[in-house]
């Protein structure tokens, strides 16, 4: 699969999901879109634990201005945006955004925007974070440039989180626990309502210049059309190794600090976070 194929596939994984959404959303209908479990995340205790964790780690507060890189539909903004003074999330998909919008978050905005080129000044935020997002990058190159860019758009000693990383050396262990969940679940809980099914997107795809040319000049106009394209929804979790995230933060000059998940999180050891500081 090409770079192109996977991120298509992703982002009509979200599109397609967040589509289905046309009121305020409930927590249901964003984990759905996030693909998160509903009866793993309805936990309050659960919430808790996971925003003071991550506002430790970046130091944010209620006078901070924090970005999210891949906020999707904003579940992560539900729980953190109260808790600090600025808030904005980005992501490439743009139903989701709509969703996150309508959440009503009064200091909070969401746009339309490239991890790999973010359209912000240097040194403009206190905190920037991307989280559960890594685990989607089919290699660690992938990620390498949007953790760069977001070192450059904090302040000096504003911190970089990247969270929830699948660990490469407990893949098996953290298989497990995810059938353990899945059998638990269904076992205390009614089946999940079920939603209408995701479909494709459809979209136009240019031949190439030369095809398009020599069609042109034979007048063949249908041959030189666009090409249709249907982009079937994927999501697929990777997983990574915490020794290439301390040797991008050498590379990169910055201090680098591996940390484990959330304690209360049923993954706790299986996954970890990634925290740089900016210089």
């Amino acid at each position: 699969m090409t770079d192109g194929e996977w991120q298509e596939k992703l982002e009509a994984f979200f599109e397609l999901r967040a589509r289905q959404i046309s009121e305020k959303p409930t927590l249901d209908d964003l984990c759905y879109i996030a693909g998160r479990n509903p009866r793993l995340w309805a936990n309050e205790s659960l919430l808790d634990d996971l925003r003071l964790d991550m506002l430790g780690l970046m130091k944010a507060g209620p006078g901070s201005s924090v970005l999210e890189v891949g906020c999707a539909a904003g579940f992560l903004a539900k729980v953190l945006a109260p808790s600090v003074g600025e808030y904005l999330g980005v992501d490439l998909a743009e139903a989701p955004l709509a969703v996150a919008r309508r959440l009503g978050l009064n200091n909070a905005s969401f746009e339309r925007a490239s991890g790999e080129s973010l359209h912000f000044p240097d040194r403009r935020f206190d905190a920037a974070y991307c989280y559960d997002v890594f685990s989607n990058f089919p290699s660690f190159a992938t990620g390498e440039p949007i953790i760069a860019e977001m070192l450059r758009v904090v302040k000096p000693q504003g911190r970089v989180l990247i969270g929830s990383i699948p660990d490469r050396e407990k893949a098996e262990e953290l298989q497990a626990i995810a059938k353990r969940l899945t059998a638990k679940f269904e076992q205390e809980f009614e089946p999940e309502a079920e939603r209408a099914p995701l479909g494709t997107i459809r979209k136009y795809e240019q031949k190439s210049g030369r095809v398009a040319k020599i069609a042109g000049l034979l007048g063949l106009g249908k041959l030189s059309a666009p090409l249709p394209i249907e982009i079937k929804p994927e999501i697929i979790s990777y997983y990574f190794d915490r020794k290439d995230f301390v040797a991008l933060g050498r590379r990169l000059g910055v201090d680098t600090k591996i940390v484990d998940i959330h304690p209360l999180n049923p993954y706790f050891g299986t996954r970890f976070n990634a925290v740089f500081e900016s210089r």
